[in-house]
């Protein structure tokens, strides 16, 4: 795999993490179906490894929910030419920790390596390569981090809040002046509009969506202001990834490109999926709605242009994010999808990550999901797009926790949400559960609220969806009996899809073999032996010490493991914290004080406290090192050294200096084009600045000193 020159550390991002290599992942297929078959749950497999102090055992099936069945991925070269590339769906996971109710995994596996989520009830951990973080380790290497351990790279160290995503309205003036809708309150007139599309629904509706000319412009003739149909619940997607993207995120190799953009996809997907849009907490909603992918376009190379043409994917230092989105929303093919995303590597002014055109309701406006072309300065635009980029205001690769809340956020514009405004019911202070996805200002920090959509953006998107779903959207693949998964009116799932029915708890129905005394599942339940509740005592979860939880034990009453008991206060947990209440405290705050980073190099892999906020940041004791793999000042410890992951500027200077020769030269401007000119600048033009100063000193001097005299001349006239 190819290692790029340009990389940060993860300082930036992440509190605490640890490496895992692909050797420490135990694979076992759990059930293969006896009978041949392609169906998704005919291979059940359990992977279980140990990181973050927390054993885990997954219960994984096959998953390509996400993609169309049409689904198609293409390598695109410099001249525009498609090459067909083939995806293997079996590299795709979802699945479940055992024992843990509410709990979802999503897995991508490439020659061992993972990339992936894990949810359970009380943390979010999360796995991906580290050769996009950490180019000194080897191909099989990975990182492992909590949500709670991610410090939000758009955060700056000045406490200040940089807007990192815009959005964009167009063609306002298509949108009809009567039409004001209040997207807090539904209107009798949108009932009533609503009471008939119900009643309209049971007829043939071959006559909606009928084009027709008004002037230069293409409308769409409409039948009713909404469009909705309850079972089209997919947005079909078309994700695009430019020649940057492919290099600095898929390793230029293509399918570890496709490979990432499904599993950010179908991470967000989930998101979307879970909610329920409503216009009140107390007022019925709907929710399923999510995306599938249709198609993929990778180019591995820059789009060769004519002079004064422009194209997305062309060789360009810097583009405005705006313009850039313009240009991407020129091609045709946008029209056949709900909508188009552009995945680049650029870092854009101002720290943005993302941009999109923001969806409405009205019936003629464009942009967002499912909206007709727009002509602009002599262009026929597609104004479903939007754009994320990989790269942070530290000019450092995101991690894959924050790709992942960028593109959901650009959805959220183009299914119709604007930022939400700063009112306590939509921007709630953390001890309230934080920012909503939609803060205007992206979120700051791990919140509960941090994933979720505000009750602004609800009504918003709820609004849209109604009056537009319908055009574009698809309707999803059913579920199965048989995935491992105890789901809706299931009692049991022994996967047995392709199997004999030969499980002596669950039947091929997924009903408990209750005329047999089965009362549980062992496939299912911790707790359950023999298709009967453990007995009182049976040991159901390993202690974590790490984490101040004790050995789970099974009541004897209930299949399910019960909530491990917190270990006694005081114990000692990670980090040489404490365990209070069942949480691991960290050591500094057991001491009165707050933990932070040492800004020493000489002392950055020690254990560092600071006294308060404002006070300097010194080493608790000299021989207390921190652990392999901790975050430091200019990269992360390895055996008491805080090594670097990258070179600075100056480092780089005396490099040249030591082995000059005009490739080093040349490559050094090159890399830092930016600072290079600065400096010329400011050789250039201090020396100057200074030398105009002398010069209009001596020239002022001058006039005064002839004034000067000019008055004395005159005063020996006067006498």
């Amino acid at each position: 795999m190819k290692y790029s020159s340009f990389s940060g550390s993860l300082s930036n991002n992440l509190k605490y993490y640890e490496t895992l290599h692909s050797s420490s992942f135990n694979h076992h297929i759990v059930k293969r179906g006896a009978k041949q078959s392609n169906h998704p749950f005919n291979t059940i497999k359990e992977l279980h490894f140990k990181t973050l102090g927390k054993d885990f055992r997954l219960i994984l099936h096959p998953h390509s929910t996400v993609l169309h069945s049409n689904f198609k991925a293409y390598a695109v070269d410099g001249e525009g030419k498609k090459t067909v590339v083939h995806v293997d769906r079996g590299n795709f996971y979802t699945g479940r920790v055992f024992g843990e109710k509410l709990s979802d995994v999503k897995l991508h596996i490439d020659n061992g390596v993972v990339t992936g989520i894990i949810h359970t009830p009380d943390e979010t951990y999360h796995i991906e390569p580290s050769w996009r973080h950490l180019p000194d380790q080897d191909d099989g290497t990975m990182i492992t981090y909590r949500s709670s351990d991610i410090h939000f790279s758009w955060t700056h160290n000045n406490g200040s809040r940089p807007r990192v995503c815009g959005y964009v309205k167009e063609g306002q003036e298509l949108e009809d002046d009567d039409e004001d809708y209040n997207y807090n309150v539904e209107s009798k007139q949108e009932q009533m509009e609503k009471n008939k599309y119900l009643k309209k629904s049971q007829q043939s509706d071959h006559h909606n969506n009928v084009p027709y000319e008004d002037g230069n412009k293409k409308r769409m003739k409409r039948q009713s202001d909404y469009e909705y149909t309850p079972t089209k619940t997919r947005c079909p997607l078309l994700l695009v990834a430019d020649y940057r993207f492919f290099q600095e995120m898929g390793a230029s190799n293509t399918k570890t490109t496709i490979s990432y953009l499904i599993s950010l996809i179908d991470r967000v997907h989930k998101i979307y999926n879970d909610t329920v849009w409503q216009d009140r907490q107390d007022m019925d909603g709907f929710k399923g709605m999510g995306f599938v992918i249709k198609k993929i376009l990778v180019h591995s190379e820059p789009t060769r242009v004519r002079g004064g043409e422009a194209h997305y994917n062309m060789v360009r230092e810097k583009w405005d994010v705006r313009n850039l989105l313009e240009v991407f929303s020129r091609e045709y093919s946008h029209k056949d999808f709900c909508l188009a995303h552009l995945f680049t590597d650029l870092k854009f002014e101002g720290g943005i990550l993302g941009l999109a055109y923001v969806g409405s309701p009205r019936r003629n406006s464009v942009g967002g999901i499912c909206t007709p072309e727009y002509f602009k300065n002599g262009y026929t635009l597609y104004l479903n797009s939007g754009l994320s980029s990989s790269r942070n205001h530290y000019g450092q690769r995101v991690i894959t926790r924050e790709a992942d809340l960028v593109t959901a956020h650009e959805f959220g514009h183009n299914w119709g949400s604007e930022h939400d405004p700063d009112v306590v019911e939509c921007s709630p202070t953390a001890s309230q559960g934080g920012s909503y996805l939609m803060y205007t200002y992206s979120v700051s920090g791990y919140d509960v609220n941090n994933k979720r959509f505000s009750p602004c953006s609800l009504r918003s998107i709820r609004k849209v969806l109604q009056a537009k779903s319908g055009r574009c959207f698809s309707e999803p693949e059913e579920s199965f009996c048989g995935n491992l998964r105890v789901e809706g009116g299931e009692e049991c799932d022994a996967g047995l899809l392709g199997t004999e029915d030969n499980d002596m708890c669950c039947d091929k129905n997924c009903k408990l073999r209750k005329n047999q005394g089965a009362v549980c599942s062992d496939k299912n339940s911790p707790c359950c032996a023999g298709c009967v509740f453990a007995a009182a005592g049976a040991v159901c979860r390993e202690p974590a010490h790490a984490a101040c939880e004790g050995e789970a034990t099974c009541t004897g009453a209930s299949a399910d493991c019960p909530k491990a008991p917190a270990i006694a206060d005081e114990h000692e947990c990670a980090e040489r914290g404490r365990c209070r209440n069942g949480s691991c405290v960290p050591y500094c705050e057991t001491q009165g004080m707050h933990s932070c980073m040492c800004d020493i190099v000489a002392d950055a892999c020690k254990r560092c406290c600071r006294k308060s906020l404002n006070k300097t940041c010194f080493p608790v004791a000299h021989n207390d090192i921190l652990p392999d793999g901790t975050p430091c000042i200019q990269g992360f410890c390895n055996k008491g050294v805080c090594e670097k992951t990258i070179q600075d500027v100056v480092e780089r200077i005396w490099n040249i200096i030591e082995d000059i020769n005009i490739n080093n030269v040349l490559g050094f401007l090159r890399d830092n084009i930016v600072g290079v000119a600065a400096l010329a600048t400011a050789l250039l033009w201090i020396p100057a600045s200074c030398l105009v100063c002398i010069y209009l000193y001596i020239f002022f001097y001058i006039i005064r000193w002839q004034t000067t005299e000019r008055q004395l001349e005159i005063a020996e006239i006067a006498k």
